[in-house]
């Protein structure tokens, strides 16, 4: 797959030949996103045309409503990897300015979709390319002047509820993972990697991995969690803590680090992934370091016996 990092305007020819172009920002390519980009696949391959994708560089919120703060479920190069396991063969990218922001729908087709060459433009029932009432999917057509094909795909839902990025981050931030996971169709992942912590957790047996991370990703809420955590290719059953280390009384940020079972290596600035499975408990300040040491046993043991009933249902 080829990442293109858009201009604006939209140069011609960007692309050698007539496309079948998906539009959204796909912010965790979740099972909604998944089965618009199947439908344009479909189309692709009848078609014996290229498929591309293009989304924006942040979401429109940051810019038209001043959400400087707005938390991701994916980074640029997350999304960019599961566009290509998707068969995506161009990724475009587009930088969303406040000058973008103000184009009207017509300019949109004019200088994007039309210069990229679109052959069929594939996007979901509620994509909006400006002023929602003007710019939708229902008025597409006047401003296509059928110079493509369109198809609209229809709402995708799970359990009556409309699949989206929205309410994925909301069930991240409440440490909902299995609901993520019902909606992304994939564990949720955090990658980063291995930073230097105060090394409590040696101290008392349970030495931990610490994660350096993106700050613009959407963060579980605070707890013990069940997890999987990749270190030099391999992952390993874990358990992950989001929190302050309230025993210990260290300074007020969020800290992220993995137990891993069956791992004892120093690792310190290698890459290290952790995949989400389950929330298990709230953060307790305990009055020692000993009372720690005897809830994160019990923790250690729940969490063996989570994976190890999912590994029997294999």
């Amino acid at each position: 797959m080829q990442v293109i990092h858009l201009p604006y305007p939209v140069k011609s020819n960007i692309i050698p030949s007539k496309i079948i172009l998906v539009l959204g920002f796909f912010d965790g390519v979740h099972l909604g996103h998944q089965h618009l980009i199947t439908v344009a696949k479909d189309i692709a391959q009848e078609k014996k045309l290229p498929l591309a994708v293009m989304t924006f560089d942040r979401h429109p919120r940051e810019v038209y409503a001043n959400k400087f703060n707005f938390k991701y479920i994916d980074t640029i190069d997350e999304k960019a990897e599961k566009m290509a396991n998707l068969g995506v063969d161009y990724l475009l990218i587009a930088p969303f300015t406040e000058g973008f922001s103000k184009i009207s729908g017509q300019e949109f087709v004019d200088n994007v979709i039309v210069k990229l060459n679109a052959d069929t433009v594939v996007a979901g029932f509620d994509y909006t390319y400006g002023p929602k009432k003007i710019a939708n999917m229902d008025n597409l057509p006047k401003f296509a002047k059928e110079r493509f094909q369109i198809v609209k795909v229809a709402k995708q839902t799970f359990s009556g509820q409309k699949i989206g990025s929205t309410v994925i981050r909301k069930a991240i931030k409440n440490g909902e993972m299995e609901e993520a996971y019902d909606l992304l169709g994939h564990h949720y992942q955090m990658s980063g990697t291995i930073g230097h912590g105060e090394r409590n957790g040696h101290k008392i047996g349970f030495p931990t991995a610490n994660l350096v991370w993106d700050k613009k990703k959407v963060v579980p809420k605070i707890g013990v969690y069940a997890t999987k955590t990749k270190i030099d290719g391999k992952w390993y059953d874990s358990m992950t803590s989001v929190g302050y280390n309230l025993t210990t009384g260290q300074e007020r940020r969020i800290y992220i680090e993995s137990h891993l079972f069956n791992f004892d290596k120093e690792a310190y600035g290698e890459k290290m992934t952790i995949k989400w499975y389950l929330y298990t408990r709230g953060e307790v300040k305990f009055a020692s370091l000993d009372e720690l040491k005897e809830q994160l046993k019990r923790d250690e043991n729940q969490i063996k016996a989570y994976f190890a009933e999912i590994d029997s249902k294999k």
